[in-house]
């Protein structure tokens, strides 16, 4: 209970038993907290130089607490203290991290090669990955695609502590998802989770690599080796490289589809009556031969058209299709 105000549990204890009496004798305190006389009179004299009790006239001395909203203000005061000088020492580290920031960036400007940052080992990416994500003030935008270093998400129990921290500053963090994480166990409940905190998310086919931009600060790219697993990234600073890197997420970006979208515009893509029909029949469960034979066509035309479907919906899966069209508004 008093942790904050540095009691260890025997300080603690002997001033709770005081709080909840009258007075006490050192002898009674030290039963009580099952403790000598000695160690219970040292710390009794240090509660009372805290201002947290005080010694009654007479012989054997006893002790009683100071009225605790009157005893702990001072010792409130001064962690209140301590908080503000931990927030102008945090601001003064901020103001030269920035300064260090500007002078790094002044010294890139003539040394074009320090632009790039080559980070190696999975261990070593992902804390890198948390670095790049703490620089953002204003927006995180990523590029999100398997596979992913261990305890990031979508594995259980992992939380993106910076992005969440951000959304809850003010931030704003918009992903673009492959297409393939929503076959990932676990994936769309942590899509869910971090939607309803603030992320905008959409979703696109065939996205080219692992991305993060923080604001127009930073990007790192993360580069995976043929066994799938990220062996490295690259870290890039304020450049050529970097602008291009964030016209290409918002080309993508306007291209893919909102995981959860508003109302339909006027003149949206709207499916046509056959494909509405289709719709209709696979989300009821329909296999390719109950579908021709309620469409009147050959199983071979309703594959057909299964597969003309899928592709304008931009997925590999009847699962997808069924997501994709209900985030378009199709069904």
């Amino acid at each position: 209970m008093l942790e904050a105000f540095d009691l260890d549990p025997l300080e603690e204890a002997l001033y709770l038993a005081l709080v909840d009496s009258p007075s006490c004798t050192v002898d009674e305190l030290a039963r009580l907290a099952d403790t000598t006389g000695d160690q219970a009179t040292g710390i009794l004299d240090r509660l009372e130089r805290a201002g947290l009790i005080t010694r009654l006239p007479g012989v054997p001395d006893r002790y009683c607490a100071i009225e605790p909203s009157i005893g702990l203000a001072a010792l409130v005061a001064n962690q209140d203290q301590l908080v503000r000088r931990a927030e102008e020492q945090a601001q003064r580290a901020r103001a030269s991290a920035h300064q260090l920031a500007e002078r790094f960036r002044l010294r890139g400007a003539r040394y074009p090669l320090d632009l790039i940052e080559v980070v190696v080992g999975a261990e070593t990416v992902r804390q890198r990955t948390f670095q790049v994500e703490r620089t953002a003030q204003t927006e995180l935008r990523a590029i999100d695609m398997p596979p992913y270093v261990i305890d990031m998400p979508p594995y259980a129990g992992a939380v993106n502590e910076p992005a969440l921290e951000l959304l809850g500053n003010g931030g704003g963090i918009r992903c673009l998802y492959d297409r393939v994480v929503l076959d990932l166990p676990g994936k769309l409940a942590e899509i869910e989770r971090y939607r309803a905190a603030g992320e905008e998310g959409r979703i696109l086919a065939g996205v080219p690599f692992k991305l993060l931009l923080a604001d127009d600060r930073l990007a790192m790219i993360v580069l995976t080796e043929e066994s799938r697993t990220v062996s490295s990234a690259l870290v890039v600073g304020p450049s050529a490289l970097l602008g291009g890197l964030s016209r290409m997420f918002e080309t993508l970006w306007r291209l893919a589809t909102p995981l959860h979208p508003t109302d339909p515009q006027p003149g949206a893509d709207l499916p046509s009556e056959a494909e509405s029909q289709l719709l209709a029949l696979l989300a009821a469960g329909m296999t390719d031969k109950i579908i021709a034979r309620r469409l009147g066509i050959s199983i071979r035309t309703a594959q057909k058209r299964v597969q003309q479907l899928m592709g304008r919906l931009g997925v590999d899966t009847r699962f997808q299709a069924g997501l994709q069209a209900r985030t378009r508004g199709w069904l």
